[in-house]
């Protein structure tokens, strides 16, 4: 169970974009006006309105150029106040330090031989964005102007600019694309009468009809995916009661069957005060608690190792080992780390492991102890069949899961986002139930059950009447609240009252009691092995991989 709960958790994990760990900043309004010149150049100048949340450094730019085209006099300005550029390759850094403001900023740049020149047109086509724009533009246009008046002019916007084109009567053409999502591609193409451009180099061949065949291309698509979307709203909205349904009835029906097996479970409980000793210590922890054992837990299993007779314990930090003779395989893996890696093999000393885990060489040995340790105690749980076996209704709810994500991605296809966000919803609800409904048997309801009580009864019952139980059962109480302990170790606490209360009795009987030296030493071995990660992320892409994006820093 445990390692399903952190595969599903990783995977959330890895859905959290980068950029939430960077600079956080909008791109509220971005206007581009390319202003094409006799020679075949391009002046280009760009507004960017950004809106910061938190302290930034300036922002970015990068601008990846075609093949046989260069960018050149890159500048940057806010105001009538100029700002410094740093150039890294085809990134610009513009440097603006501020905090929790709304700033625009115009960059100016010239991109030589931007235009094409054939026999038949003159053509600007080119990416000013890419799927390496890591935000997203919101309210974004871009304008070609022509060097002179222009009356024959062809245009075509390709992926997010297209049918955004508007020719005005200069010729000059506007594409206004709205809200760009980051990583989108959207290239523009304008084709101009060649001579406009007299001093731009001529190339063989002609260029207007395969505008014209993209045209028609893109159209007939388009055509084709607007015939698709019909279809696929008739298919989404049919399956949206049917999906809504099948979620109420599996949720509905393990509502239906916990009732059931609480009413069951009420009419036989026993009420017995101390429970039985079905599960280890650690297992009832794993079963009853949480699945991710801690410092605390470790503490208990030798305490619970101390009860059994495994091991003796000499005084409040020496301990000797009795017998490895146990059926259970965790208590012999915390004998080996607690005894052999960290011990002599015979005796141990408290302190022994806080001075083993602050060696760096030994944090993988102890960290992958603790990883079969925590297993094992999950695999004496599973072996108890404290869960009942429902495999039928959780293969269903993977069907169901299947199929909505399956709708999700199609209706996502064609644009369809209420069906989309319904369907993921969905799949995801359909998908939670599958990982986390596992329910309880009687038996396994039952020893829930008793050390659930037993843990609300140690806050309100008198200190005499631990006396009443036998050694045998305090101890076993005493681990259990050890291991599940939250309240930090410098307050006040029910172990530490608990191990007050009985503290002088088994100081004679062999056992010392001190929680918190018990606790802290665990507890800064934890903390001395604690591991860290990081990763990076990169994309590529664009028209003749040229292209970019904007950036903040």
């Amino acid at each position: 169970m445990e390692r399903k709960m952190l595969a599903f958790f990783s995977f959330f994990l890895l859905l959290v974009p980068a950029e939430v760990f960077a600079v956080d900043f909008g791109i509220n309004n971005a206007d581009i006006q390319a202003e094409l010149d006799r020679e075949g150049n391009a002046f280009v100048t760009e507004r960017y309105t950004y809106e910061f949340d938190g302290d930034f450094n300036g922002i970015t730019r990068q601008i990846k150029p075609k093949a046989g085209t260069a960018v050149t006099g890159f500048s940057a300005s806010e105001g009538a106040k100029k700002l410094e550029v740093e150039q890294y390759g085809d990134l610009y850094k513009i440097h603006r330090t501020g905090g929790d403001e709304t700033i625009t900023i115009q960059l100016s740049y010239t991109i030589s031989n931007a235009v094409e020149k054939f026999e038949d047109g003159a053509q600007f086509f080119w990416p000013f964005f890419d799927d390496r724009n890591v935000k997203t533009y919101q309210d974004l246009d871009i304008t070609v102007s022509p060097p002179a008046a222009a009356q024959e002019v062809e245009y075509l916007g390709y992926e997010e600019a297209y049918g955004t084109a508007l020719l005005s009567k200069d010729g000059s053409v506007t594409f206004t694309l709205g809200d760009v999502t980051a990583g989108a591609n959207g290239d523009i193409r304008v084709i101009y009468a060649p001579e406009l451009f007299p001093a731009a180099d001529l190339k063989p061949g002609a260029v207007k009809n395969d505008l014209i065949n993209d045209r028609n291309r893109l159209a007939i698509q388009q055509a084709a995916f607007e015939k698709n979307q019909q279809t696929a709203n008739i298919v989404g909205l049919a399956a949206l009661p049917v999906a809504a349904f099948m979620i109420a009835f599996l949720f509905g029906l393990a509502f239906r069957k916990r009732r059931r097996a609480l009413q069951d479970f009420n009419a036989q409980d026993t009420g017995a005060f101390v429970p039985d000793d079905e599960l280890s210590i650690p297992a009832a922890i794993y079963f009853t608690k949480s699945p991710f054992l801690g410092p605390n837990a470790l503490a208990a299993a030798l305490v619970e190792l101390v009860r059994k007779g495994l091991v003796q314990q000499h005084s409040e930090d020496q301990y000797e080992l009795v017998s490895r003779k146990t059926e259970l395989l965790h208590e012999l893996t915390l004998i080996k780390l607690l005894f052999e890696q960290i011990g002599d093999g015979t005796q141990f000393q408290l302190s022994d492991i806080e001075t083993y885990t602050k060696n760096k060489t030994n944090h993988i040995p102890y960290n992958d102890s603790l990883s079969d340790w925590n297993e094992q105690v999950a695999q004496e749980v599973r072996q108890k069949n404290l869960y009942e076996n429902h495999s039928g209704i959780r293969w269903l709810s993977v069907g169901l899961c299947t199929a909505f994500a399956a709708l999700a991605f199609y209706t996502a296809r064609y644009d369809l986002y209420m069906e989309m966000a319904f369907f993921g919803f969905s799949a995801l609800a359909a998908l939670l139930f599958a990982v986390f409904y596992m329910p309880l048997a009687a038996r396994g309801r039952r020893i829930k059950a008793q050390w659930k009580r037993l843990g609300k009864a140690l806050k309100k019952m008198p200190a005499e009447h631990w006396e009443q139980l036998s050694q045998n059962e305090w101890m076993r109480v005493y681990a259990f609240n050890l291991g599940c302990e939250t309240t930090p170790i410098n307050r006040p606490s029910a172990v530490l009252a608990l191990s007050d209360n009985r503290a002088n009795q088994l100081d004679q009987d062999g056992f010392y009691l001190n929680t918190l030296l018990l606790t802290g030493i665990f507890m800064a071995a934890s903390s001395n092995t604690i591991a860290e990660a990081d990763g990076s992320t990169f994309a590529d892409g664009g028209v003749g991989d040229a292209g970019g994006g904007s950036g903040a820093f």
